[in-house]
Protein backbone atom coordinates (compact mmCIF):
# COMPACT_ATOMS: atom_id res chain seq x y z
CA UNK A 1 0.00 0.00 0.00
CA UNK A 2 1.39 3.43 -0.96
CA UNK A 3 2.27 6.03 1.66
CA UNK A 4 -0.18 8.43 0.06
CA UNK A 5 -3.02 5.95 0.45
CA UNK A 6 -2.04 5.21 4.07
CA UNK A 7 -2.02 8.90 4.88
CA UNK A 8 -5.45 9.32 3.30
CA UNK A 9 -6.92 6.43 5.28
CA UNK A 10 -5.46 7.76 8.55
CA UNK A 11 -6.75 11.27 7.90
CA UNK A 12 -10.24 9.92 7.22
CA UNK A 13 -10.13 7.85 10.40
CA UNK A 14 -9.04 10.81 12.55
CA UNK A 15 -11.75 12.99 11.05
CA UNK A 16 -14.44 10.39 11.72
CA UNK A 17 -13.32 9.94 15.33
CA UNK A 18 -13.23 13.71 15.90
CA UNK A 19 -16.80 14.15 14.66
CA UNK A 20 -17.99 11.16 16.71
CA UNK A 21 -16.39 12.51 19.88
CA UNK A 22 -17.98 15.89 19.28
CA UNK A 23 -21.41 14.32 18.89
CA UNK A 24 -20.97 12.32 22.10
CA UNK A 25 -19.92 15.41 24.01
CA UNK A 26 -22.95 17.26 22.76
CA UNK A 27 -25.21 14.41 23.84
CA UNK A 28 -23.63 14.19 27.28
CA UNK A 29 -23.41 17.93 27.93
CA UNK A 30 -19.63 18.06 27.87
CA UNK A 31 -17.34 20.97 27.05
CA UNK A 32 -18.65 21.20 23.50
CA UNK A 33 -22.17 20.28 24.47
CA UNK A 34 -23.24 22.58 27.24
CA UNK A 35 -26.99 22.67 26.85
CA UNK A 36 -28.02 25.72 24.78
CA UNK A 37 -30.96 26.25 27.15
CA UNK A 38 -28.76 26.16 30.25
CA UNK A 39 -26.04 28.27 28.66
CA UNK A 40 -28.52 30.94 27.62
CA UNK A 41 -29.87 31.38 31.16
CA UNK A 42 -28.37 34.27 33.14
CA UNK A 43 -26.53 33.49 36.39
CA UNK A 44 -28.50 33.67 39.62
CA UNK A 45 -26.93 36.99 40.60
CA UNK A 46 -28.27 38.62 37.44
CA UNK A 47 -31.78 37.28 38.07
CA UNK A 48 -32.15 38.90 41.48
CA UNK A 49 -32.51 42.47 40.24
CA UNK A 50 -36.26 43.22 40.46
CA UNK A 51 -38.16 45.46 38.09
CA UNK A 52 -39.34 47.64 40.96
CA UNK A 53 -36.81 49.21 43.34
CA UNK A 54 -35.43 46.63 45.77
CA UNK A 55 -37.14 47.10 49.16
CA UNK A 56 -34.17 46.12 51.33
CA UNK A 57 -35.83 47.04 54.60
CA UNK A 58 -39.03 45.12 53.81
CA UNK A 59 -37.51 41.65 53.85
CA UNK A 60 -36.41 40.34 57.26
CA UNK A 61 -36.68 36.58 56.73
CA UNK A 62 -36.17 33.92 54.08
CA UNK A 63 -38.65 31.03 54.20
CA UNK A 64 -37.94 27.88 52.18
CA UNK A 65 -40.87 25.68 51.19
CA UNK A 66 -41.23 22.36 49.40
CA UNK A 67 -43.91 22.02 46.74
CA UNK A 68 -45.02 18.55 47.81
CA UNK A 69 -44.93 17.27 44.24
CA UNK A 70 -42.13 16.10 41.96
CA UNK A 71 -43.04 17.80 38.69
CA UNK A 72 -44.36 21.23 39.61
CA UNK A 73 -43.26 24.68 38.48
CA UNK A 74 -43.91 28.33 39.20
CA UNK A 75 -46.91 28.19 36.85
CA UNK A 76 -48.51 25.15 38.51
CA UNK A 77 -47.99 26.66 41.97
CA UNK A 78 -49.59 29.94 40.92
CA UNK A 79 -52.50 28.03 39.34
CA UNK A 80 -52.98 25.80 42.38
CA UNK A 81 -52.30 22.58 40.47
CA UNK A 82 -50.57 19.60 42.08
CA UNK A 83 -48.39 17.64 39.63
CA UNK A 84 -47.20 14.23 40.77
CA UNK A 85 -48.21 14.57 44.40
CA UNK A 86 -48.18 11.81 46.98
CA UNK A 87 -51.84 11.10 46.18
CA UNK A 88 -52.73 12.84 42.89
CA UNK A 89 -56.27 11.40 42.93
CA UNK A 90 -57.10 13.22 46.17
CA UNK A 91 -54.78 16.21 45.91
CA UNK A 92 -55.17 17.53 42.38
CA UNK A 93 -55.58 21.10 43.62
CA UNK A 94 -54.00 23.19 46.37
CA UNK A 95 -54.04 26.82 47.49
CA UNK A 96 -52.50 29.11 44.90
CA UNK A 97 -49.07 30.49 45.79
CA UNK A 98 -46.99 33.05 43.94
CA UNK A 99 -43.58 32.47 45.52
CA UNK A 100 -40.79 34.95 44.91
CA UNK A 101 -38.52 32.17 43.66
CA UNK A 102 -39.06 28.58 42.52
CA UNK A 103 -36.21 26.10 42.03
CA UNK A 104 -37.29 23.55 39.44
CA UNK A 105 -36.64 19.84 39.18
CA UNK A 106 -35.74 18.05 35.96
CA UNK A 107 -39.43 17.05 35.73
CA UNK A 108 -40.92 20.51 36.12
CA UNK A 109 -41.82 20.77 32.43
CA UNK A 110 -40.68 19.58 29.05
CA UNK A 111 -37.08 20.59 28.51
CA UNK A 112 -36.68 21.71 32.13
CA UNK A 113 -33.17 22.24 33.46
CA UNK A 114 -32.65 20.62 36.85
CA UNK A 115 -32.17 23.32 39.48
CA UNK A 116 -33.36 26.10 37.17
CA UNK A 117 -34.42 29.27 39.00
CA UNK A 118 -37.78 30.85 38.21
CA UNK A 119 -38.34 34.43 39.36
CA UNK A 120 -41.96 35.43 39.81
CA UNK A 121 -43.70 38.76 39.40
CA UNK A 122 -44.01 38.91 43.20
CA UNK A 123 -40.25 39.45 43.43
CA UNK A 124 -40.16 41.67 40.35
CA UNK A 125 -42.81 43.91 41.89
CA UNK A 126 -41.51 43.49 45.48
CA UNK A 127 -44.81 42.21 46.83
CA UNK A 128 -45.59 39.41 49.30
CA UNK A 129 -44.66 35.94 48.07
CA UNK A 130 -44.38 33.66 51.13
CA UNK A 131 -47.64 31.81 51.91
CA UNK A 132 -49.10 31.21 55.34
CA UNK A 133 -47.77 28.65 57.80
CA UNK A 134 -49.31 25.30 56.98
CA UNK A 135 -49.40 25.83 53.19
CA UNK A 136 -50.62 23.91 51.22
CA UNK A 137 -53.04 22.58 53.84
CA UNK A 138 -56.42 24.23 53.21
CA UNK A 139 -57.23 24.16 56.93
CA UNK A 140 -54.91 27.12 57.45
CA UNK A 141 -55.89 29.20 54.42
CA UNK A 142 -57.26 32.00 56.61
CA UNK A 143 -53.80 32.68 58.05
CA UNK A 144 -52.23 35.74 56.43
CA UNK A 145 -49.16 35.29 54.23
CA UNK A 146 -45.80 36.49 55.51
CA UNK A 147 -45.35 40.05 54.27
CA UNK A 148 -41.76 40.48 55.47
CA UNK A 149 -40.32 37.19 54.20
CA UNK A 150 -38.81 36.15 50.87
CA UNK A 151 -40.52 32.94 49.77
CA UNK A 152 -38.49 30.23 48.01
CA UNK A 153 -40.15 27.01 46.89
CA UNK A 154 -38.22 23.86 45.99
CA UNK A 155 -40.00 21.57 43.56
CA UNK A 156 -39.92 18.29 45.41
CA UNK A 157 -41.07 16.32 48.41
CA UNK A 158 -38.36 15.53 50.94
CA UNK A 159 -40.61 12.95 52.57
CA UNK A 160 -40.32 10.85 49.40
CA UNK A 161 -36.95 11.60 47.85
CA UNK A 162 -34.01 13.97 48.39
CA UNK A 163 -33.39 17.06 46.33
CA UNK A 164 -31.06 16.84 43.38
CA UNK A 165 -27.52 18.16 43.66
CA UNK A 166 -28.34 20.99 41.25
CA UNK A 167 -31.36 22.08 43.29
CA UNK A 168 -29.38 22.02 46.53
CA UNK A 169 -26.44 23.93 45.02
CA UNK A 170 -28.64 26.63 43.51
CA UNK A 171 -30.65 26.96 46.71
CA UNK A 172 -27.49 27.68 48.68
CA UNK A 173 -26.32 30.22 46.10
CA UNK A 174 -29.71 31.94 46.04
CA UNK A 175 -29.94 32.12 49.84
CA UNK A 176 -26.41 33.49 50.16
CA UNK A 177 -27.07 36.16 47.55
CA UNK A 178 -30.29 37.21 49.26
CA UNK A 179 -28.57 37.29 52.64
CA UNK A 180 -25.90 39.61 51.27
CA UNK A 181 -28.35 41.94 49.58
CA UNK A 182 -30.90 42.04 52.38
CA UNK A 183 -28.61 41.57 55.40
CA UNK A 184 -30.48 38.49 56.63
CA UNK A 185 -28.58 36.31 59.17
CA UNK A 186 -28.67 32.49 59.12
CA UNK A 187 -31.03 32.31 62.08
CA UNK A 188 -33.66 34.11 60.00
CA UNK A 189 -33.47 31.55 57.20
CA UNK A 190 -36.39 29.29 58.05
CA UNK A 191 -38.01 26.22 56.56
CA UNK A 192 -41.72 25.62 56.05
CA UNK A 193 -41.72 22.64 58.39
CA UNK A 194 -40.26 24.72 61.22
CA UNK A 195 -43.24 27.05 61.29
CA UNK A 196 -46.42 26.42 63.17
CA UNK A 197 -48.58 24.48 62.51
CA UNK A 198 -46.00 22.34 60.64
CA UNK A 199 -43.30 22.11 63.30
CA UNK A 200 -44.67 19.03 65.05
CA UNK A 201 -44.91 17.04 61.79
CA UNK A 202 -41.36 17.58 60.49
CA UNK A 203 -39.54 14.36 59.61
CA UNK A 204 -35.98 13.63 60.83
CA UNK A 205 -34.75 14.06 57.26
CA UNK A 206 -36.35 17.50 56.96
CA UNK A 207 -34.85 18.58 60.27
CA UNK A 208 -31.43 17.30 59.19
CA UNK A 209 -31.66 19.05 55.82
CA UNK A 210 -32.51 22.39 57.44
CA UNK A 211 -29.56 22.06 59.80
CA UNK A 212 -27.26 21.23 56.90
CA UNK A 213 -28.34 24.29 54.92
CA UNK A 214 -27.80 26.61 57.88
CA UNK A 215 -24.36 25.12 58.44
CA UNK A 216 -23.50 26.06 54.84
CA UNK A 217 -24.54 29.72 55.06
CA UNK A 218 -23.34 32.57 57.21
Amino acid sequence: MSQKRVALVLASLVGTLTVSCGVLLLMEGGALGTSPVAFARPPITAQLDPTAPLQRGAWNYIIIYQSGDLAGSSASLADGRLVGGSDPAQNSVRPKANFHFVIDSARSRRGAVDGDLEVSNAWQNQTAGAPYAGWPDYRYHTISPYKNAVGICLIGDLTREPLSEAQHRNLLQLVRELQDRLNIPAERVLFQWELEPNASSATPFQVSYAQGVRASIR
